[in-house]
C-alpha cells in the first residue's frame, strides 16, 4: 500500500532548458505551444521571444519562423536522454511515426548548456 509519506517524499526531477523552435510561418504559434505542453513529461513551454526576432521573422521570406522559449520538463535519471525523447516525440523521426507530429513545426533546438535542475 502507498503511504502519503512516501508520495509527499517521492524525488521529483524538474529540469528547465532554454529551447529554440523553427515552425511554418502559416501555422498557428499557439496551437505549437499547446501542443508541445500536451507532450508526456512536458510540464510548462513559456514562449519569450524577443522583439528583435520577431521583427525578424515578420521580416523572412522563406516560409519559417523561429521563436524562442523555456520548457520545464520531469526527468528521469539522465535528463539529457530525456531531451532526445522529447525531441523525436514532437518531431517526426525515422525511429517511430514517420508523420509530423506536432503540425507546423519544422525543427527544435535545445540549449544543454541552460539545462537546469528547479
Amino acid at each position: 500500500m502507498i503511504k502519503l509519506k512516501d508520495i509527499l517524499f517521492e524525488d521529483v526531477r524538474l529540469y528547465a532548458v532554454d529551447i529554440i523552435i523553427v515552425s511554418d510561418k502559416a501555422a498557428n504559434f499557439t496551437d505549437i505551444v499547446d501542443n508541445m505542453r500536451a507532450t508526456r513529461k512536458v510540464t510548462i513551454v513559456n514562449a519569450n521571444t524577443s522583439d528583435e526576432i520577431e521583427a525578424k521573422n515578420r521580416a523572412r521570406t522563406d516560409g519559417k519562423e523561429v521563436h524562442t522559449a523555456t520548457l520545464k520538463f520531469v526527468a528521469g535519471k539522465d535528463p539529457k536522454q530525456d531531451l532526445d525523447f522529447l525531441k523525436t516525440t514532437m518531431l517526426s523521426s525515422g525511429k517511430g511515426d514517420p508523420e509530423q507530429r506536432i503540425q507546423g513545426l519544422r525543427h527544435l533546438i535545445f540549449k544543454p548548456e541552460t539545462l537546469i535542475r528547479i
